[in-house]
């Protein structure tokens, strides 16, 4: 699986980096991350969406666990969150695979009606405890300043 970004605005204190996800060069989903005020909040919200035939085939707990990868290992993130409608099952599995805890309950009009989003939310140390997927990240040190991150001299 491959990701690969797409976009082309960006701020320092209010960056989204939109990828999209490859499975023998076909687009099968996309993955986001996303911050505001990264450097002093340290923190970054994560979405999804994952064509509904590539479901249950681990594909969306390793979308979200390379993002991840970059948000703690390489960012510096205290924590993540993320959230989904309640009856999107599937992306709570993958949320609480991965270590997420529940966070808050949002409501939503969807169509007319509510709809209520359950919030969740991964520390750092939740991320340790639950890494599993190996993700490998390159190239990353140059563009660690576009995402408010002070790099040590």
């Amino acid at each position: 699986m491959a990701l690969a970004m797409l976009g082309r605005h960006w701020q320092v204190d209010a960056w989204k980096l939109n990828l999209v996800v490859l499975r023998d060069w076909e687009l099968v989903g996309t993955q986001s991350i996303s911050a505001k005020d990264f450097a002093v909040c340290s923190e970054v919200n994560t979405g999804s969406w994952l064509g509904r035939t590539h479901h249950g085939q681990g594909i969306g707990t390793e979308m979200r666990a390379a993002v991840l990868e970059l948000a703690f290992a390489h960012l510096g993130a205290d924590s993540a969150v993320s959230g989904a409608f309640e009856d999107n099952l599937g992306s709570h599995g993958v949320s609480r695979k991965l270590g997420y805890e529940p966070d808050r309950l949002e409501v939503h009009a969807v169509r007319g009606k509510p709809a209520v989003i359950r919030r969740l939310r991964l520390t750092r140390t939740g991320w340790e405890a639950h890494r599993s997927v190996p993700v490998e990240v390159t190239g990353l040190t140059k563009c660690l300043p576009l995402f408010g991150v002070r790099i040590k001299p």
